[in-house]
């Protein structure tokens, strides 16, 4: 028995993002400006060889004014951007990016993202009661049971993509009164969110980088019967749902194309009740696109519905089990959602000026004349990008080096000046620290101080130039994109991990335990005691007089077991 490998097209269905992660958003005023109908992500290095002032330029990144960014002399929007598009609908967010290939820079469907809707699919179909999980019907690695290592599934590249905007789908009331709504900016002092029965296309709307329907790419799906048989008796006992499992594996993809169908389709007659009871201005397109969708649903199943990545919402990245309608979900116990229905936005988007929802793709078996031709012709489409790519290579190098250059003889000549004078020099060494350490404001006051001693002397001038032109643009994007991460979902010892204070330590790990789920026990209780053993000797004499402050965050039985560590 071999393995079988079908060769794949991969057709989007409705507006599709994969996203690239929330680091590698765009930034707005910083990435990109929006201006007349277009969104411009900008290149800094386009930029800056273009003779845009750097300086005024710095400035209104700062303020993320993109206005001004537009309006710089000398800004031509089209020669310094890295992608420009058509602008759906302006935005106050960042605009949520499309993963990319590194080497041809083409946005890429990812095997494991289409792995992760179609395992969420085989548990829809396979479970046999609410009581099973993922686990109990697909099996896990440490038992040697994961079923879905025998299903692989390739990457797909997709020519282009394009901005579509977003808005929330909400369900607006209390007790067993809820009406159908969309999410909108609020329109009090702090700006919160609130629910109408309006459609506004801005306001609480997001735009995504998406591919849109019709655009095709091709891949595969392997299914590793030969591994799978080749499991002992053991193993083989211990697999729940095997007949089922062994018909996927052993018979022809479309027995996996005819699991997933149902599983969509199901999921489809649910949310398209949903939104037949919750009205709302424009949902009726929402319900006409769901219909159309499940009219897709082939009988044959030569192909497969699915939906996946962003917008694929609560249920179906569950495996669609836990309720048989989407009206009937409970509501919230918590103090902050008490009494709010669970599960109850959808995130739409707009595509050729009709709702629908997110993240449809259509896989279809290809023949194998139709595979080898695609596959040519992409051998071609990435010949032709490479050779784009490589032809400036030297010019750039050469460009890099006369740079190079030019700034080890400028730092070469900022160390001469240096030494003319004591607080010259000592002010020069505490900017650059402070700059080495991104203390911009530091290190900027110490060169105009060192400027103020020595007026003729560029080197505190060029430092200054080199803070404000080279990394304050770096440092604004780090800190922004750092501002986008939720640092503290983290393990509690990465996060108070090199903090060379006891105030430091318990302020962070107060931040840490104000984060859903998170809770102090022993793991908790070693990684803070291992880090307060790190901490200089002047903090640890004043570990015991902390002891307050330790027990208001950890409790005093975590603080008074702290402290007897140390003796204390």
């Amino acid at each position: 028995m071999e393995n079988k490998k079908y060769p794949i097209e991969l057709e989007v269905v409705t507006p599709l993002s994969v996203g690239a992660g929330n680091d590698n958003d765009w930034i707005r005023g910083t990435d990109f400006i929006q201006k007349e109908g277009k969104v411009y992500v900008l290149d800094f290095q386009k930029m800056a060889a273009s003779g845009v002032d750097i300086n005024m330029l710095s400035s209104l990144f700062l303020k993320s004014d993109d206005e001004g960014i537009a309006n710089l002399p000398g800004m031509k929007l089209e020669e310094v951007s890295r992608y420009v598009f058509d602008s759906p609908c302006r935005t106050r967010n960042n605009i949520k990016t499309f993963l990319r290939t590194q080497l041809f820079d083409k946005p890429v469907v990812a095997g494991s993202s289409i792995k992760g809707a179609v395992r969420s699919a085989l548990f829809n179909q396979l479970h046999t009661s609410k009581e099973e999980n993922i686990n109990d019907v697909l099996g896990n690695m440490k038992k040697d049971t994961d079923f879905m290592r025998f299903i692989r599934i390739s990457d797909f590249e997709m020519p282009d993509t394009i901005l579509v905007n977003t808005k929330i789908f909400n369900l607006r009331g209390f007790g067993n009164n809820w009406e159908g709504g969309w999410k909108h900016l609020g329109t009090d002092r702090d700006g919160n969110s609130h629910t109408t029965n309006e459609y506004n296309p801005f306001g609480f709307n997001t735009l995504y980088e998406c591919v849109v329907p019709g655009r095709k790419g091709i891949g595969s799906i392997s299914l590793a019967q030969s591994a799978f048989s080749m499991m002992d008796s053991k193993t083989m006992d211990n697999i729940s749902h095997l007949k089922q499992k062994k018909e996927v594996i052993n018979s022809s993809v479309n027995v996996l194309f005819k699991m997933i169908n149902a599983s969509t389709k199901g999921y489809l007659l649910k949310e398209k009740a949903f939104f037949e009871k919750y009205h709302a201005e424009r949902s009726d397109e929402i319900t006409d696109s769901i219909q159309q969708l499940i009219d897709m649903i082939p009988e044959d199943n030569s192909y497969c519905l699915i939906k996946m990545s962003a917008g694929v919402g609560f249920h179906s990245i569950t495996g669609d089990y836990q309720f048989d309608n989407y009206d009937d979900t409970g509501f919230w116990e918590d103090n902050r959602n008490r009494g709010k229905k669970k599960y109850k936005s959808r995130k739409t988007a707009e595509y050729q000026g009709k709702l629908q929802l997110m993240g449809f793709v259509k896989l279809r078996l290809m023949s194998d004349e139709e595979a080898d031709n695609s596959e040519q012709k992409l051998q071609a489409e990435h010949k032709m990008t490479l050779e784009k790519i490589t032809a400036p290579i030297k010019e750039k190098e050469a460009e890099r080096a006369r740079l190079l250059e030019a700034e080890q003889e400028r730092i070469k000549a900022i160390e001469i000046r240096k030494r003319n004078q004591k607080a010259f020099q000592e002010l020069m060494e505490k900017a650059i620290q402070a700059y080495t350490s991104n203390s911009w404001d530091e290190a900027i006051a110490n060169a105009e101080k060192a400027v103020e001693i020595d007026p003729d002397n560029q080197a505190p001038k060029e430092l200054i130039a080199k803070i404000r032109q080279s990394q304050q643009i770096a440092n604004f994007i780090e800190t922004e994109q750092k501002a986008n991460i939720q640092k503290f979902n983290q393990e509690l010892a990465e996060v108070i991990k090199g903090k060379i204070s006891i105030g430091a330590l318990m302020g962070t790990t107060e931040k840490w335990l104000k984060v859903d789920g998170h809770t102090f026990g022993e793991t908790e209780h070693l990684a803070l005691l291992e880090e307060i053993k790190k901490l200089p000797g002047k903090e640890l004499k004043r570990l015991k007089n902390s002891r307050m402050k330790i027990a208001n965050v950890i409790g005093p039985e975590q603080a008074d077991k702290i402290l007897k560590a140390f003796n204390l």
